[in-house]
Protein backbone atom coordinates (compact mmCIF):
# COMPACT_ATOMS: atom_id res chain seq x y z
CA UNK A 1 0.00 0.00 0.00
CA UNK A 2 1.49 3.29 -1.13
CA UNK A 3 -1.10 5.68 0.23
CA UNK A 4 0.20 9.03 1.41
CA UNK A 5 -1.62 10.36 4.49
CA UNK A 6 -3.64 13.47 3.99
CA UNK A 7 -3.29 16.10 6.70
CA UNK A 8 -6.44 15.40 8.68
CA UNK A 9 -4.99 17.05 11.79
CA UNK A 10 -4.05 20.22 9.91
CA UNK A 11 -7.54 20.52 8.46
CA UNK A 12 -9.40 19.73 11.65
CA UNK A 13 -9.71 23.32 12.76
CA UNK A 14 -10.90 24.49 9.34
CA UNK A 15 -13.09 21.59 8.26
CA UNK A 16 -16.36 20.98 10.04
CA UNK A 17 -16.29 17.96 12.32
CA UNK A 18 -18.82 15.85 10.44
CA UNK A 19 -17.37 16.45 6.97
CA UNK A 20 -13.89 15.88 8.36
CA UNK A 21 -14.96 12.48 9.65
CA UNK A 22 -16.52 11.52 6.30
CA UNK A 23 -13.32 12.58 4.51
CA UNK A 24 -11.28 10.49 6.93
CA UNK A 25 -13.24 7.25 6.51
CA UNK A 26 -13.46 7.70 2.74
CA UNK A 27 -9.66 7.98 2.63
CA UNK A 28 -9.28 4.92 4.87
CA UNK A 29 -11.60 2.76 2.77
CA UNK A 30 -9.91 3.76 -0.47
CA UNK A 31 -6.37 3.23 0.77
CA UNK A 32 -6.42 0.55 3.49
CA UNK A 33 -7.80 -3.01 3.17
CA UNK A 34 -10.29 -2.52 6.00
CA UNK A 35 -13.09 -4.24 4.07
CA UNK A 36 -11.07 -7.46 4.46
CA UNK A 37 -11.09 -7.29 8.26
CA UNK A 38 -12.94 -10.38 9.44
CA UNK A 39 -13.63 -12.66 12.34
CA UNK A 40 -15.25 -15.85 11.14
CA UNK A 41 -18.25 -14.90 9.03
CA UNK A 42 -18.40 -11.31 10.32
CA UNK A 43 -16.74 -8.29 8.76
CA UNK A 44 -15.20 -6.08 11.43
CA UNK A 45 -14.76 -2.73 9.69
CA UNK A 46 -18.39 -1.50 9.98
CA UNK A 47 -18.17 -1.97 13.76
CA UNK A 48 -14.76 -0.30 13.95
CA UNK A 49 -15.89 2.55 11.73
CA UNK A 50 -18.83 3.42 14.00
CA UNK A 51 -16.57 3.25 17.07
CA UNK A 52 -14.03 5.45 15.31
CA UNK A 53 -16.81 8.02 14.86
CA UNK A 54 -17.32 8.08 18.64
CA UNK A 55 -13.55 8.47 19.15
CA UNK A 56 -13.55 11.34 16.68
CA UNK A 57 -16.61 12.91 18.29
CA UNK A 58 -15.12 12.78 21.78
CA UNK A 59 -11.92 14.47 20.68
CA UNK A 60 -13.65 17.17 18.61
CA UNK A 61 -17.00 17.82 20.26
CA UNK A 62 -17.22 15.88 23.51
CA UNK A 63 -19.78 13.45 24.89
CA UNK A 64 -21.58 13.77 28.20
CA UNK A 65 -20.79 10.72 30.31
CA UNK A 66 -23.39 9.16 32.61
CA UNK A 67 -22.79 9.05 36.35
CA UNK A 68 -21.12 5.81 37.53
CA UNK A 69 -23.42 3.01 38.66
CA UNK A 70 -22.88 1.09 41.86
CA UNK A 71 -21.48 -2.43 41.75
CA UNK A 72 -24.85 -3.82 42.83
CA UNK A 73 -26.65 -2.12 39.97
CA UNK A 74 -24.05 -3.27 37.46
CA UNK A 75 -24.38 -6.88 38.65
CA UNK A 76 -28.16 -6.68 38.51
CA UNK A 77 -27.92 -5.21 35.03
CA UNK A 78 -25.95 -8.20 33.79
CA UNK A 79 -27.26 -11.18 35.72
CA UNK A 80 -30.77 -10.29 36.85
CA UNK A 81 -32.06 -8.50 33.75
CA UNK A 82 -35.28 -10.59 33.39
CA UNK A 83 -36.22 -9.93 37.02
CA UNK A 84 -35.39 -6.23 36.75
CA UNK A 85 -37.48 -6.06 33.58
CA UNK A 86 -40.39 -7.75 35.29
CA UNK A 87 -40.22 -5.30 38.18
CA UNK A 88 -40.10 -2.27 35.88
CA UNK A 89 -42.98 -3.60 33.79
CA UNK A 90 -45.12 -4.90 36.63
CA UNK A 91 -47.86 -2.38 35.83
CA UNK A 92 -47.87 -3.22 32.12
CA UNK A 93 -47.82 -7.04 32.02
CA UNK A 94 -50.47 -7.17 29.27
CA UNK A 95 -47.87 -5.85 26.82
CA UNK A 96 -45.06 -8.04 28.12
CA UNK A 97 -43.72 -10.83 25.91
CA UNK A 98 -41.70 -13.41 27.84
CA UNK A 99 -41.01 -15.77 24.95
CA UNK A 100 -40.78 -15.13 21.19
CA UNK A 101 -43.43 -16.69 18.97
CA UNK A 102 -43.93 -17.15 15.21
CA UNK A 103 -44.54 -14.03 13.11
CA UNK A 104 -44.20 -12.93 9.51
CA UNK A 105 -42.03 -9.93 10.42
CA UNK A 106 -39.71 -9.20 13.31
CA UNK A 107 -38.86 -5.65 14.43
CA UNK A 108 -35.95 -4.38 16.52
CA UNK A 109 -36.49 -0.85 17.79
CA UNK A 110 -33.67 1.26 19.19
CA UNK A 111 -35.55 1.92 22.43
CA UNK A 112 -35.48 5.70 22.09
CA UNK A 113 -37.17 6.55 18.78
CA UNK A 114 -40.58 6.38 20.40
CA UNK A 115 -43.61 8.64 20.70
CA UNK A 116 -45.89 8.80 23.72
CA UNK A 117 -49.47 8.86 22.46
CA UNK A 118 -52.50 8.32 24.70
CA UNK A 119 -50.17 7.38 27.55
CA UNK A 120 -48.33 4.58 25.70
CA UNK A 121 -45.02 4.52 23.83
CA UNK A 122 -45.12 3.63 20.13
CA UNK A 123 -42.20 2.86 17.85
CA UNK A 124 -42.05 5.96 15.67
CA UNK A 125 -41.03 4.27 12.43
CA UNK A 126 -41.93 0.66 13.08
CA UNK A 127 -45.54 1.22 14.15
CA UNK A 128 -46.88 2.43 10.77
CA UNK A 129 -45.38 -0.64 9.11
CA UNK A 130 -46.62 -3.04 11.78
CA UNK A 131 -50.12 -1.63 11.39
CA UNK A 132 -49.92 -2.01 7.61
CA UNK A 133 -48.66 -5.59 7.89
CA UNK A 134 -51.47 -6.41 10.32
CA UNK A 135 -53.98 -5.08 7.79
CA UNK A 136 -52.47 -7.49 5.27
CA UNK A 137 -53.10 -10.37 7.68
CA UNK A 138 -49.50 -10.74 8.89
CA UNK A 139 -48.41 -11.15 12.51
CA UNK A 140 -45.50 -9.07 13.78
CA UNK A 141 -43.05 -9.54 16.64
CA UNK A 142 -41.61 -6.39 18.23
CA UNK A 143 -38.42 -6.07 20.30
CA UNK A 144 -37.13 -2.91 21.96
CA UNK A 145 -33.61 -2.21 23.14
CA UNK A 146 -32.62 -0.12 26.13
CA UNK A 147 -33.33 -0.09 29.85
CA UNK A 148 -37.14 0.13 29.64
CA UNK A 149 -37.25 3.74 30.77
CA UNK A 150 -40.25 4.33 28.49
CA UNK A 151 -43.23 2.32 29.69
CA UNK A 152 -46.02 1.38 29.15
CA UNK A 153 -45.70 0.06 25.63
CA UNK A 154 -48.39 0.42 22.99
CA UNK A 155 -47.83 -3.09 21.57
CA UNK A 156 -46.86 -6.40 23.06
CA UNK A 157 -43.08 -6.19 23.16
CA UNK A 158 -40.05 -8.35 23.91
CA UNK A 159 -37.30 -6.65 25.95
CA UNK A 160 -34.13 -7.02 23.88
CA UNK A 161 -31.90 -6.10 26.80
CA UNK A 162 -32.22 -9.78 27.72
CA UNK A 163 -30.30 -10.56 24.53
CA UNK A 164 -27.65 -8.02 25.48
CA UNK A 165 -27.28 -9.45 29.00
CA UNK A 166 -26.96 -13.02 27.71
CA UNK A 167 -24.38 -11.91 25.15
CA UNK A 168 -22.32 -10.27 27.89
CA UNK A 169 -22.43 -13.42 30.03
CA UNK A 170 -21.51 -15.69 27.11
CA UNK A 171 -18.90 -13.47 25.45
CA UNK A 172 -16.01 -15.44 26.95
CA UNK A 173 -17.23 -18.54 25.11
CA UNK A 174 -16.54 -16.88 21.77
CA UNK A 175 -13.25 -18.33 20.59
CA UNK A 176 -12.29 -16.68 17.36
CA UNK A 177 -9.38 -14.93 15.75
CA UNK A 178 -9.35 -11.62 13.93
CA UNK A 179 -7.84 -11.10 10.50
CA UNK A 180 -6.92 -7.40 10.27
CA UNK A 181 -4.66 -6.75 7.28
CA UNK A 182 -3.10 -3.30 7.33
CA UNK A 183 -4.23 -2.36 10.83
CA UNK A 184 -0.72 -1.43 11.99
CA UNK A 185 -0.33 0.90 9.02
CA UNK A 186 -3.75 2.39 9.71
CA UNK A 187 -2.92 3.00 13.37
CA UNK A 188 0.30 4.75 12.34
CA UNK A 189 -1.61 6.87 9.84
CA UNK A 190 -4.12 7.94 12.47
CA UNK A 191 -1.39 8.63 15.01
CA UNK A 192 0.65 10.67 12.53
CA UNK A 193 -2.44 12.74 11.74
CA UNK A 194 -3.34 13.26 15.41
CA UNK A 195 -6.56 11.25 15.21
CA UNK A 196 -7.16 9.42 18.51
CA UNK A 197 -8.51 5.91 17.98
CA UNK A 198 -8.65 4.01 21.28
CA UNK A 199 -11.39 1.79 19.83
CA UNK A 200 -8.82 0.27 17.45
CA UNK A 201 -6.56 -0.93 20.25
CA UNK A 202 -6.30 -4.78 20.09
CA UNK A 203 -8.04 -5.56 23.39
CA UNK A 204 -10.84 -3.07 22.81
CA UNK A 205 -11.49 -4.28 19.28
CA UNK A 206 -11.39 -7.94 20.36
CA UNK A 207 -14.03 -7.33 23.05
CA UNK A 208 -16.19 -5.46 20.52
CA UNK A 209 -16.00 -8.41 18.14
CA UNK A 210 -16.77 -10.99 20.82
CA UNK A 211 -19.80 -9.03 22.01
CA UNK A 212 -21.13 -8.66 18.46
CA UNK A 213 -20.70 -12.38 17.75
CA UNK A 214 -22.23 -13.36 21.08
CA UNK A 215 -25.20 -11.06 20.41
CA UNK A 216 -25.67 -12.59 16.96
CA UNK A 217 -25.75 -16.08 18.45
CA UNK A 218 -28.44 -14.98 20.94
CA UNK A 219 -30.51 -13.35 18.20
CA UNK A 220 -30.31 -16.52 16.13
CA UNK A 221 -32.18 -18.32 18.93
CA UNK A 222 -34.90 -15.67 18.75
CA UNK A 223 -35.12 -15.78 14.95
CA UNK A 224 -35.42 -19.56 14.94
CA UNK A 225 -38.45 -19.25 17.26
CA UNK A 226 -40.06 -16.40 15.33
CA UNK A 227 -39.29 -17.81 11.86
CA UNK A 228 -39.83 -14.45 10.14
CA UNK A 229 -39.75 -13.81 6.41
CA UNK A 230 -38.46 -10.31 6.91
CA UNK A 231 -36.76 -8.27 9.66
CA UNK A 232 -36.88 -4.52 10.32
CA UNK A 233 -34.47 -2.46 12.41
CA UNK A 234 -34.25 1.18 13.47
CA UNK A 235 -30.75 2.71 13.79
CA UNK A 236 -29.05 -0.42 12.47
CA UNK A 237 -25.52 0.68 13.41
CA UNK A 238 -26.06 1.21 17.15
CA UNK A 239 -26.08 -1.12 20.15
CA UNK A 240 -27.50 -4.54 19.19
CA UNK A 241 -28.20 -3.59 15.58
CA UNK A 242 -25.11 -5.19 13.95
CA UNK A 243 -25.60 -8.44 15.91
CA UNK A 244 -29.24 -8.59 14.80
CA UNK A 245 -28.25 -8.06 11.16
CA UNK A 246 -25.57 -10.77 11.32
CA UNK A 247 -28.11 -13.20 12.78
CA UNK A 248 -30.55 -12.36 9.98
CA UNK A 249 -27.85 -12.93 7.37
CA UNK A 250 -26.97 -16.31 8.88
CA UNK A 251 -30.63 -17.32 8.84
CA UNK A 252 -31.27 -16.02 5.33
CA UNK A 253 -33.80 -13.42 6.55
CA UNK A 254 -34.01 -10.13 4.65
CA UNK A 255 -33.09 -7.24 6.97
CA UNK A 256 -34.48 -3.75 6.36
CA UNK A 257 -33.22 -0.56 7.99
CA UNK A 258 -35.97 2.03 8.49
CA UNK A 259 -34.62 5.52 7.92
CA UNK A 260 -34.88 7.49 11.16
CA UNK A 261 -33.20 10.79 10.33
CA UNK A 262 -32.23 12.80 7.24
CA UNK A 263 -29.30 11.47 5.23
CA UNK A 264 -28.77 13.65 2.13
CA UNK A 265 -25.58 11.79 1.30
CA UNK A 266 -23.89 13.03 4.47
CA UNK A 267 -24.82 10.54 7.19
CA UNK A 268 -21.99 8.68 8.89
CA UNK A 269 -23.58 5.22 8.42
CA UNK A 270 -25.07 5.31 4.94
CA UNK A 271 -22.19 5.78 2.52
CA UNK A 272 -19.39 3.28 1.85
CA UNK A 273 -16.42 3.55 -0.50
CA UNK A 274 -15.40 -0.12 -0.37
CA UNK A 275 -17.66 -3.13 0.13
CA UNK A 276 -16.76 -6.86 0.04
CA UNK A 277 -18.07 -8.77 -2.96
CA UNK A 278 -20.62 -10.51 -0.74
CA UNK A 279 -21.50 -7.32 1.08
CA UNK A 280 -21.21 -6.61 4.80
CA UNK A 281 -23.15 -9.07 6.93
CA UNK A 282 -23.56 -6.40 9.61
CA UNK A 283 -25.18 -3.94 7.20
CA UNK A 284 -28.87 -4.14 6.24
CA UNK A 285 -29.87 -5.97 3.10
CA UNK A 286 -32.34 -3.17 2.28
CA UNK A 287 -32.34 0.52 3.23
CA UNK A 288 -35.86 1.97 3.40
CA UNK A 289 -35.47 5.61 2.39
CA UNK A 290 -37.64 8.68 2.78
CA UNK A 291 -36.62 10.29 -0.51
CA UNK A 292 -35.70 9.21 -3.99
CA UNK A 293 -32.41 11.09 -3.64
CA UNK A 294 -31.44 9.14 -0.50
CA UNK A 295 -32.33 5.86 -2.19
CA UNK A 296 -30.29 6.77 -5.27
CA UNK A 297 -27.26 7.65 -3.15
CA UNK A 298 -27.27 4.29 -1.38
CA UNK A 299 -27.80 2.49 -4.67
CA UNK A 300 -24.77 4.31 -6.10
CA UNK A 301 -22.45 2.20 -3.91
CA UNK A 302 -24.66 -0.85 -3.29
CA UNK A 303 -25.30 -1.29 -7.01
CA UNK A 304 -21.60 -1.93 -7.65
CA UNK A 305 -21.93 -5.42 -6.16
CA UNK A 306 -22.42 -8.37 -8.48
CA UNK A 307 -25.38 -9.58 -6.37
CA UNK A 308 -27.95 -7.54 -4.43
CA UNK A 309 -26.51 -8.00 -0.95
CA UNK A 310 -27.46 -4.39 -0.28
CA UNK A 311 -30.09 -2.30 -2.02
CA UNK A 312 -32.31 0.68 -1.38
CA UNK A 313 -36.05 1.15 -1.50
CA UNK A 314 -37.80 4.49 -1.76
CA UNK A 315 -40.65 3.74 0.62
CA UNK A 316 -41.25 7.31 1.77
CA UNK A 317 -41.54 8.86 5.22
CA UNK A 318 -44.57 6.88 6.35
CA UNK A 319 -44.75 8.51 9.79
CA UNK A 320 -45.32 11.92 8.21
CA UNK A 321 -48.07 10.88 5.80
CA UNK A 322 -51.08 11.32 8.11
CA UNK A 323 -49.70 14.58 9.56
CA UNK A 324 -49.67 16.15 6.12
CA UNK A 325 -53.35 15.29 5.72
CA UNK A 326 -55.53 17.75 7.66
CA UNK A 327 -58.50 15.38 7.40
CA UNK A 328 -56.78 12.32 8.88
CA UNK A 329 -58.64 11.32 12.11
CA UNK A 330 -55.42 10.48 13.96
CA UNK A 331 -53.96 13.87 13.11
CA UNK A 332 -57.12 15.63 14.24
CA UNK A 333 -56.89 13.85 17.60
CA UNK A 334 -53.28 14.93 18.11
CA UNK A 335 -54.12 18.48 17.10
CA UNK A 336 -56.78 18.40 19.80
CA UNK A 337 -54.14 17.35 22.33
CA UNK A 338 -51.95 20.25 21.20
CA UNK A 339 -54.88 22.54 22.02
CA UNK A 340 -55.26 20.93 25.45
CA UNK A 341 -51.58 21.44 26.27
CA UNK A 342 -51.87 24.99 24.96
CA UNK A 343 -54.79 25.51 27.37
CA UNK A 344 -56.59 27.39 24.63
CA UNK A 345 -53.97 30.14 24.55
CA UNK A 346 -53.07 31.57 21.17
CA UNK A 347 -49.69 33.08 20.38
CA UNK A 348 -48.45 35.11 17.44
CA UNK A 349 -45.58 32.68 16.85
CA UNK A 350 -44.91 29.10 17.91
CA UNK A 351 -41.18 28.32 18.02
CA UNK A 352 -39.86 24.79 18.49
CA UNK A 353 -36.40 24.37 20.04
CA UNK A 354 -34.90 20.88 19.62
CA UNK A 355 -32.05 20.13 22.00
CA UNK A 356 -29.04 17.93 21.36
CA UNK A 357 -27.23 16.44 24.37
CA UNK A 358 -23.65 17.13 23.27
CA UNK A 359 -21.01 18.46 25.63
CA UNK A 360 -19.27 21.78 25.63
CA UNK A 361 -22.05 24.20 24.64
CA UNK A 362 -23.55 25.23 27.96
CA UNK A 363 -22.64 28.88 27.41
CA UNK A 364 -24.52 28.93 24.10
CA UNK A 365 -27.57 27.23 25.62
CA UNK A 366 -27.54 29.80 28.43
CA UNK A 367 -27.34 32.55 25.83
CA UNK A 368 -30.35 31.05 24.06
CA UNK A 369 -32.26 30.94 27.36
CA UNK A 370 -31.55 34.64 27.83
CA UNK A 371 -32.88 35.36 24.34
CA UNK A 372 -36.07 33.44 25.11
CA UNK A 373 -36.55 35.36 28.36
CA UNK A 374 -36.18 38.65 26.47
CA UNK A 375 -38.41 37.64 23.54
CA UNK A 376 -41.90 39.08 22.96
CA UNK A 377 -44.50 37.64 25.31
CA UNK A 378 -46.77 36.84 22.37
CA UNK A 379 -44.25 34.26 21.15
CA UNK A 380 -44.43 30.76 22.62
CA UNK A 381 -41.37 28.52 22.87
CA UNK A 382 -41.58 24.71 22.90
CA UNK A 383 -38.41 23.19 24.37
CA UNK A 384 -38.00 19.58 23.22
CA UNK A 385 -35.34 17.22 24.53
CA UNK A 386 -33.68 14.79 22.12
CA UNK A 387 -35.48 11.41 22.26
CA UNK A 388 -32.24 9.65 23.24
CA UNK A 389 -31.30 12.10 26.01
CA UNK A 390 -31.04 11.03 29.63
CA UNK A 391 -31.80 12.96 32.79
CA UNK A 392 -28.11 13.50 33.59
CA UNK A 393 -27.67 15.23 30.22
CA UNK A 394 -29.87 18.10 31.38
CA UNK A 395 -26.64 19.42 32.93
CA UNK A 396 -25.72 20.59 29.41
CA UNK A 397 -28.65 23.03 29.29
CA UNK A 398 -30.05 23.42 32.84
CA UNK A 399 -31.21 26.99 32.37
CA UNK A 400 -33.20 26.15 29.25
CA UNK A 401 -35.09 23.17 30.66
CA UNK A 402 -35.76 25.05 33.89
CA UNK A 403 -37.46 28.05 32.28
CA UNK A 404 -40.78 28.71 33.98
CA UNK A 405 -42.53 31.35 31.94
CA UNK A 406 -46.12 31.57 30.68
CA UNK A 407 -44.87 31.41 27.10
CA UNK A 408 -42.44 28.48 27.53
CA UNK A 409 -43.46 24.80 27.39
CA UNK A 410 -40.81 22.23 28.32
CA UNK A 411 -41.97 18.80 29.43
CA UNK A 412 -45.31 18.77 27.60
CA UNK A 413 -43.61 19.23 24.23
CA UNK A 414 -42.06 15.77 24.55
CA UNK A 415 -45.49 14.16 24.98
CA UNK A 416 -46.46 15.12 21.43
CA UNK A 417 -45.01 13.56 18.28
CA UNK A 418 -42.61 15.87 16.48
CA UNK A 419 -44.89 16.21 13.40
CA UNK A 420 -47.73 17.50 15.59
CA UNK A 421 -45.53 20.32 16.83
CA UNK A 422 -44.27 21.04 13.32
CA UNK A 423 -47.85 21.41 12.08
CA UNK A 424 -48.22 24.41 14.40
CA UNK A 425 -44.69 25.84 14.37
CA UNK A 426 -43.47 29.04 12.75
CA UNK A 427 -39.78 28.20 13.17
CA UNK A 428 -37.49 25.41 14.33
CA UNK A 429 -34.38 26.35 16.31
CA UNK A 430 -31.49 23.94 16.96
CA UNK A 431 -27.74 23.61 16.86
CA UNK A 432 -27.98 21.23 13.90
CA UNK A 433 -30.96 18.92 14.48
CA UNK A 434 -32.22 16.41 11.93
CA UNK A 435 -35.74 17.63 12.69
CA UNK A 436 -34.93 20.43 10.25
CA UNK A 437 -35.44 18.12 7.27
CA UNK A 438 -38.85 17.04 8.54
CA UNK A 439 -39.76 20.66 9.23
CA UNK A 440 -39.21 21.42 5.54
CA UNK A 441 -42.18 19.17 4.69
CA UNK A 442 -44.40 21.57 6.65
CA UNK A 443 -42.81 24.73 5.26
CA UNK A 444 -41.29 25.52 8.67
CA UNK A 445 -37.92 27.31 8.32
CA UNK A 446 -35.01 25.85 10.29
CA UNK A 447 -32.67 28.19 12.12
CA UNK A 448 -29.32 26.59 12.94
CA UNK A 449 -27.22 28.05 15.75
CA UNK A 450 -23.99 26.32 14.69
CA UNK A 451 -21.85 26.37 11.56
CA UNK A 452 -21.57 22.61 12.07
CA UNK A 453 -24.97 22.36 10.35
CA UNK A 454 -23.22 22.84 7.02
CA UNK A 455 -21.60 19.45 7.51
CA UNK A 456 -24.89 17.54 7.41
CA UNK A 457 -27.51 19.92 6.07
CA UNK A 458 -25.79 21.96 3.38
CA UNK A 459 -28.46 20.87 0.88
CA UNK A 460 -31.24 22.29 3.07
CA UNK A 461 -29.33 25.55 3.43
CA UNK A 462 -28.67 25.78 -0.31
CA UNK A 463 -32.37 25.22 -1.05
CA UNK A 464 -33.28 28.10 1.25
CA UNK A 465 -35.09 25.84 3.70
CA UNK A 466 -32.67 26.55 6.54
CA UNK A 467 -30.22 29.22 7.58
CA UNK A 468 -27.47 29.66 10.16
CA UNK A 469 -28.13 32.40 12.70
CA UNK A 470 -25.98 33.78 15.49
CA UNK A 471 -27.82 33.64 18.82
CA UNK A 472 -27.70 37.45 19.30
CA UNK A 473 -29.55 37.79 15.96
CA UNK A 474 -32.13 35.09 16.65
CA UNK A 475 -35.03 37.28 17.83
CA UNK A 476 -34.80 39.73 14.95
CA UNK A 477 -34.46 36.84 12.48
CA UNK A 478 -37.64 35.19 13.78
CA UNK A 479 -39.44 38.54 13.72
CA UNK A 480 -38.78 38.78 9.97
CA UNK A 481 -40.26 35.36 9.25
CA UNK A 482 -43.83 35.19 7.94
CA UNK A 483 -46.52 34.62 10.55
CA UNK A 484 -48.58 32.50 8.18
CA UNK A 485 -46.69 29.37 7.13
CA UNK A 486 -47.34 28.25 3.58
CA UNK A 487 -47.09 24.49 3.57
CA UNK A 488 -45.59 23.08 0.35
CA UNK A 489 -47.43 20.49 -1.66
CA UNK A 490 -46.77 17.04 -0.17
CA UNK A 491 -44.08 15.04 -1.93
CA UNK A 492 -45.63 12.17 -3.81
CA UNK A 493 -45.13 9.09 -1.65
CA UNK A 494 -44.88 5.52 -2.96
CA UNK A 495 -47.86 3.27 -2.32
CA UNK A 496 -47.25 1.49 0.99
CA UNK A 497 -48.80 -1.81 -0.08
CA UNK A 498 -46.69 -1.84 -3.24
CA UNK A 499 -43.56 -1.21 -1.18
CA UNK A 500 -44.41 -4.11 1.15
CA UNK A 501 -45.07 -6.40 -1.82
CA UNK A 502 -41.70 -5.39 -3.25
CA UNK A 503 -40.05 -6.27 0.07
CA UNK A 504 -41.74 -9.69 0.00
CA UNK A 505 -40.11 -10.34 -3.37
CA UNK A 506 -36.76 -9.06 -2.10
CA UNK A 507 -37.09 -11.45 0.84
CA UNK A 508 -37.60 -14.46 -1.40
CA UNK A 509 -34.66 -13.49 -3.61
CA UNK A 510 -32.45 -12.80 -0.62
CA UNK A 511 -33.17 -16.18 0.97
CA UNK A 512 -32.10 -17.91 -2.26
CA UNK A 513 -28.99 -15.71 -2.46
CA UNK A 514 -27.95 -16.57 1.12
CA UNK A 515 -28.45 -20.30 0.63
CA UNK A 516 -26.56 -20.22 -2.68
CA UNK A 517 -23.69 -18.37 -1.06
CA UNK A 518 -23.47 -20.91 1.76
CA UNK A 519 -23.47 -23.81 -0.68
CA UNK A 520 -20.64 -22.11 -2.53
CA UNK A 521 -18.68 -21.84 0.73
CA UNK A 522 -18.47 -18.05 0.68
CA UNK A 523 -17.86 -17.56 4.41
CA UNK A 524 -14.13 -16.98 4.31
CA UNK A 525 -12.16 -14.00 3.14
CA UNK A 526 -13.84 -12.45 0.14
CA UNK A 527 -12.11 -10.07 -2.27
CA UNK A 528 -13.10 -6.43 -1.95
CA UNK A 529 -14.84 -4.66 -4.77
CA UNK A 530 -13.78 -1.03 -4.95
CA UNK A 531 -14.31 0.61 -8.30
CA UNK A 532 -13.10 4.00 -7.08
CA UNK A 533 -9.68 5.35 -7.95
CA UNK A 534 -7.32 5.51 -4.98
CA UNK A 535 -6.37 8.95 -3.84
CA UNK A 536 -2.93 10.08 -2.79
Amino acid sequence: MNAQPTSVAADRGAVLFHRSYLTLVDHIERNFPVAQWRSGDMEIWPLARMDLYLDFHRSNVGIATPPPRSLVRRVLGRFATPLVNLWKGRRDLTHWVARPGPAHAIFLGDGVTLDRIDGAWRDRYGEPLMAALNRRGHDTFLMQQGDLSRLPWYRRTYAANVVSARAWRHRSRIKTSMNLPGIDELRRYLHDNDVPAPSLEPDVLALRVRMALAGAAEFEHVIRMVRPSIAFVVTYYADLGPSFLLACRRQGVLSVDLQHCPQEGAHKAYGWSAVPENGYAVLPAVFWNWTQADAAYIQSWAGQLAHPWHRSLHGGHIQLRPFLDDDDPATEALDARFDIISQGARFEREILVTLQPVSGYRAQWDELAAQIEASPQQWRWWIRRHPASRTYQDQEYPRLVSLKLPNVVVDASSSLPLPTLLRHANALVSRFSGASAEAANFGVPALFLSEEARGQFSALIERGLATIVGIPKLIETIARLPIIIRRPDPIAAPDLDESLSQLDQFARDYSVLCHSSRRAGNHALIPVRNDCQKTT
